[in-house]
């Protein structure tokens, strides 16, 4: 009769993948000086890595090492018009 083998659990690859996207939102701006009203949705867009997207927040890196990431960016989630997926990157 056959032992059974243990269930061996699968190891936590030590490579992730990460994503780097572009971002459009909606952000705030100024008229300086007189001016009639006329409020205007331009939108922005900005690059980086995705670290994680919420109900609140869509935050993204311009660097990534050994589990930190570097000069993150909040976007308001509400204000997010439009994530692409740009290329995926194996990071450690």
């Amino acid at each position: 009769m056959d032992t059974p083998r243990p269930i061996r659990k699968k190891e936590k690859s030590k490579e992730e993948v990460v994503v780097l996207v572009e971002v459009s939102w909606i952000d705030s701006y100024t008229d300086g000086g007189w001016s009639e009203y006329a409020p205007e949705k331009v939108e922005t867009v900005t690059y980086g890595l995705l670290v994680k997207k919420t109900k609140d927040w869509v935050t993204l890196a311009m660097t990534k090492e050994k589990g930190y990431w570097g000069n993150l960016w909040y976007i308001p989630t509400k204000n997010v018009t439009n994530i692409r997926p740009i290329e995926e990157i194996q990071s450690t």
